[in-house]
């Protein structure tokens, strides 16, 4: 460590408030100044959050609005290939039995997928886990 001799100590003007001197601060009249009361800070604050909770919001709706109409489009799918299924079994050569076996199995198919449209909304807590498959077979 270099040892060095203090040649002079100048006085330090202790500030409490660490802030802007007095002459630091721009007039009071300035037309660059600008002054808020507490409610009107408050007011600000609120309105922000508002706003802020307000687009929380619409981004949860467009999240599951666009998973809905997913689910919704492949449900479409899916009942459309039954159609189509069943419509190839009218057309084959079943005797009676067989035909009838598979309508019901097809039917109990789409009947599931129908009901199924309540798992829907179970993600989003909108229903009871058990409520949505009351009606499965």
């Amino acid at each position: 460590m270099t040892e060095r001799a203090v040649k002079a100590v100048t006085p330090f003007a202790f500030r409490a408030d660490f802030g802007p001197q007095p002459e630091d601060m721009p007039p009071a009249d300035d037309p660059a100044r600008v002054s808020f009361t507490g409610e009107e800070i408050a007011g600000l604050i609120a309105q922000v959050r508002a706003e802020t909770l307000a687009e929380v919001a619409r981004v949860k709706a467009e999240a599951e609005s666009e998973r809905l109409a997913k689910v919704t489009a492949e449900m479409k799918r899916a009942l459309g290939e039954v159609v189509q299924l069943v419509s190839h079994i009218e057309g084959a050569k079943f005797d009676t039995g067989t035909e009838d076996r598979l309508r019901r199995e097809i039917e109990s198919i789409a009947r599931r997928l129908i009901d199924g449209q309540g798992d829907l909304f179970a993600g989003a807590g909108q229903t009871a886990p058990d409520a949505a498959k009351e009606g499965t077979p």
